[in-house]
């Protein structure tokens, strides 16, 4: 049987091999034999037609519960409980049937001998590849229990961030809504009654009151309409924003707003150096911690950043060299991480910038 692996050498570049063994545990193997780090295994024959339409079925994990995962798994192995039987303890005490179910998927493929971010591997539409990619990293490192705090903490602060940012929108919510209010009442009813009042009247009146009286009328006789074009637009609006591109265009029309685009630009950077620092923390190589971090953004702006990195630190560049360069971070925060990369401690100092960039945004 062919399979289609992707792998990282020792000096953190990744290649592409096509391996023919009798199963995915043996192609693993062989892989390893040759010093390669596993980042991704595929079977060419295809998968299965019950798998693939459970695959379609499944939906993305909370953060909530991938939380619980990661602080549980955390907890069991620090304590020195072996992989399988940790991922058995939490598998039962988790409630939600789907969770409960990948777990067993992965944990049923540790047990066969595949190892954890192959298992996790075959789960690559419920597990982000920073994810997976940490996981590798830490079990090459033997440094599993402290993967899964790294990848607890990141996950709490994007449950922290996402808070934020819904607290930060509920006032002008709160305030849409009462206006909107406020304009149905005095259209439906108040203005109606000063209608008839000054209809009575015959006085010659201006004409922001003729309009208003106009518009009160449109809406009495004509909501119906108004209601089936509003359904139309939700529905168009739902449909739109599902689409990737218009992910995309959204996310960058954010970033040009005038007060939200530099709060959303500062939460954007922070997320990626959090991203950086825990996976250099794991030991995940530098030019695979670049790539893989822009599976974490839809910002076309941001994507052009982080390819501008890749590309000076693969020719032997300086990672603050182009953050410097795309003018998106502060000079404080350009100079920490340049300080960092020089003195050989740009884990620590990402982890740093991440948690400034966090209490500035929190303020």
């Amino acid at each position: 049987m062919q399979y289609a692996c992707e792998a990282m050498r020792p000096d953190g570049t990744t290649v592409l091999e096509r391996v023919e063994a009798g199963d995915r545990h043996q192609a693993v193997e062989n892989l390893r034999q040759k010093g390669l780090l596993i980042l991704r295994v595929d079977e060419q024959s295809g998968v299965e037609p019950a798998a693939a339409a459970g695959r379609t079925a499944r939906k993305r994990i909370p953060v909530r519960d991938l939380i619980l995962f990661t602080r549980q798994m955390k907890m069991l192995l620090e304590s020195g409980t072996p992989l399988v039987p940790a991922l058995a303890a939490v598998e039962e005490q988790t409630a939600r049937p789907m969770m409960r179910a990948v777990l067993k998927r992965v944990r049923e493929r540790v047990e066969e001998g595949d190892s954890l971010s192959g298992a996790l591997q075959q789960e690559e539409d419920l597990f982000n590849p920073v994810f997976r990619s940490m996981i590798a990293a830490g079990e090459a490192t033997a440094s599993l229990p402290q993967t899964f705090a790294r990848l607890c903490a990141l996950a709490q602060q994007q449950g922290q961030t996402r808070k934020l940012i819904l607290g930060a929108l509920i006032y002008p919510a709160v305030l849409s809504v009462m206006l909107v209010t406020v304009l149905a009442v005095l259209l439906f009813f108040v203005i109606p009654r000063f209608r008839v009042l000054f209809m009575t009247l015959r006085s010659p009146l201006p004409p922001t009151t003729q309009f208003l009286f106009a518009a009160s009328q449109c809406l009495l006789h004509g909501w119906p309409y108004l209601l089936g074009v509003l359904v139309l637009v939700i529905a168009a609006a739902v449909v739109f924003l599902r689409l990737p591109q218009s992910r995309t265009w959204l996310s960058e029309l954010v970033l040009r707003l005038p007060l939200v685009g530099s709060l959303a630009g500062r939460l954007l950077f922070a997320r990626v150096v959090r991203i950086w620092a825990a996976m250099l923390r794991s030991h995940v190589p530098l030019l695979e911690t670049i790539r893989q971090s822009r599976e974490a953004i839809t910002s076309s702006t941001y994507l052009r950043l982080l390819t501008d990195v890749e590309e000076t630190v693969a020719s032997g560049g300086r990672m603050g060299q182009a953050i410097e360069a795309a003018g998106l971070a502060d000079a404080v925060i350009v100079s920490a991480l340049r300080t960092g990369e020089e003195n050989g401690r740009l884990s620590e100092a990402a982890d740093f910038v991440s948690e400034w960039m966090d209490e500035e945004n929190a303020v």
